[in-house]
């Protein structure tokens, strides 16, 4: 006969699985927060082995197939690492960020890497600075989960994307699965408390359809895992939060710990793997109208 669960596992058992961390902030106090996030630790992106090494990074070069007369606006440069990949093989480059401090950073990486004929601006990812079809590719890698509003920067790219331009962008990935989905933002924000959301491919498709632009090539794409100490750390993440995130992803259920394969040791985590996606989208070539 199976023995009777007592009152505290049966509680346990309903009890949800929240972190600490509250629901993304107002979009107008979500820049803000950006900044005084990244600010200090725009060197440590720089140097980060995943923003400088990951995977995705010469596939989105493998998807522009770049000809070398490209103008190209890099969005949320970050560290700086994608303007530098595409720089020797493009015309010209402007990098933007929100935050002074990761341009100056990238700046520097740039200059001691050899990165040439790029330019660099304070911008915010929904209002571009730049004149209307000026640049032939536009990317975003590993930020658009930080803008307070998509829809709004897809448009905007479009506005400035020549026709037959491209839109390129690498970043975490929504799922259909909503308890996973859920789950996914819930850690992501809980390190990150500028992190808004990932999106789903169905969004990103009706996102360009809105601004005019067609979507080519998706993509899920197996980004490196997460090494938790250093995942965390980059973000100078306080220690007592630190503690109650990984007390959290090791009580998650197993079918959330297989997904983002939390792996564990010692009663500690080691690295987890969130989900990620490349999205290219297209400006249509205006078609040429004969003479009446």
């Amino acid at each position: 006969m199976r023995a009777r669960a007592t009152k505290k596992q049966r509680q346990n058992r309903k009890r949800p699985i929240q972190p600490t961390r509250p629901d993304p902030p107002n979009p107008t106090d979500l820049r803000t927060l950006v900044q005084r996030q990244f600010a200090p630790v725009a060197s440590a992106y720089v140097h980060s082995t995943t923003h400088a090494h990951g995977a995705d990074l010469p596939r989105m070069l493998e998807l522009a197939a770049p000809t070398g007369r490209e103008r190209v606006l890099d969005v949320a440069t970050g560290g700086g690492h994608t303007a530098l990949a595409f720089a020797p093989q493009v015309r010209h480059t402007i990098a933007i960020d929100l935050t002074f401090e990761m341009l100056t950073a990238a700046r520097q990486h740039l200059a001691a890497h050899g990165g040439r004929r790029v330019d660099y601006c304070r911008a915010v990812a929904e209002a571009l600075p730049f004149a209307s079809q000026s640049f032939d590719l536009v990317t975003c890698r590993v930020a658009a989960h930080h803008f307070a509003d998509v829809r709004a920067f897809v448009a905007e790219s479009a506005r400035v994307l020549r026709p037959g331009g491209r839109l390129l962008v690498s970043d975490h990935l929504g799922l259909d699965d909503t308890d996973l989905d859920a789950f996914m933002d819930r850690f992501e924000r809980w390190r990150d408390p500028g992190h808004v959301r990932a999106y789903r491919f169905a969004e990103w498709h009706d996102f360009c359809q809105e601004a005019g632009l067609s979507v080519v090539h998706t993509e899920e794409f197996p980004r490196e895992p997460y090494a938790f100490d250093s995942w965390t750390a980059r973000i100078r993440m306080p220690e007592a939060e630190r503690a109650a995130l990984e007390r959290w992803l090791l009580a998650a259920p197993a079918r959330f710990r297989e997904c983002f394969e939390i792996t564990e040791q010692d009663g500690h985590v080691v690295s987890l793997r969130s989900v990620f996606g490349i999205i290219v989208a297209h400006k249509p070539v205006l078609p040429v109208v004969g003479d009446a």
